[in-house]
């Protein structure tokens, strides 16, 4: 096998990484068409939907930052997997397989020093732009299942009340989104018995 210079296996290597990103499968994705969504297909919508919101409501938000933390905000979850939020049982250990990936992709990609910091930022929340994309993330997934007839709230038998009590208070914790958060929230009540199972 062809040795190659450091830069250049480097280089192969982090291809590869985003290659591994695009078969991590999410428990809570959307269905469009013939298959699930990965958490590399998530986070490009994230970080499309993410720039569409700042410049139509002319959001103060530094764009490049929050693009940044929309494409590396699920990255843990190539070694961690996703989480679906009503598993209690993986939901325990969700945080130390999240923080030994973080681990794994730090020795990787060593010399990437901005992707770490932007990972570990995300984690932390404490600037405008990584509790955006958060909050963000939330909305994304009601969204796509409201749009899809609420297919996965029937096949993982997700009630109103439950998705209602999980998301109010992320949704409501921002004047911006809660905005959004309320007009959605009517349509899942008003047409509970189509998206959601008896």
């Amino acid at each position: 096998m062809k040795k190659f210079s450091k830069k250049f296996a480097q280089l192969l290597d982090f291809v590869k990484f985003t290659e591994e990103f695009r078969e991590v499968v999410r428990y809570e994705g959307s269905k469009l068409g013939k298959k699930v969504e990965t958490s590399n297909e998530h986070s490009y919508q994230v970080a499309m939907v993410a720039w569409f919101l700042i410049e139509q409501d002319n959001l103060k938000l530094n764009k490049e930052l929050c693009l940044m933390y929309a494409l590396a905000h699920d990255l843990v979850e190539i070694y961690a997997e996703d989480t679906f939020i009503f598993d209690k049982k993986k939901k325990v250990s969700k945080h130390q397989r999240e923080k030994e990936a973080l681990v794994k992709i730090k020795k990787r990609f060593s010399k990437f020093k901005n992707l770490i910091k932007i990972i570990q930022n995300y984690e932390k929340r404490e600037d405008e732009e990584s509790k955006f994309i958060y909050i963000l993330d939330k909305l994304l997934p009601p969204i796509q299942i409201y749009l899809e007839d609420g297919k996965m709230w029937h096949k993982k038998k997700v009630s109103l009340l439950k998705q209602l009590n999980y998301k109010n208070k992320i949704l409501s914790s921002s004047s911006y989104f809660d905005e959004y958060w309320q007009e959605l929230k009517k349509e899942l009540i008003k047409n509970k018995k189509k998206l959601f199972p008896k």
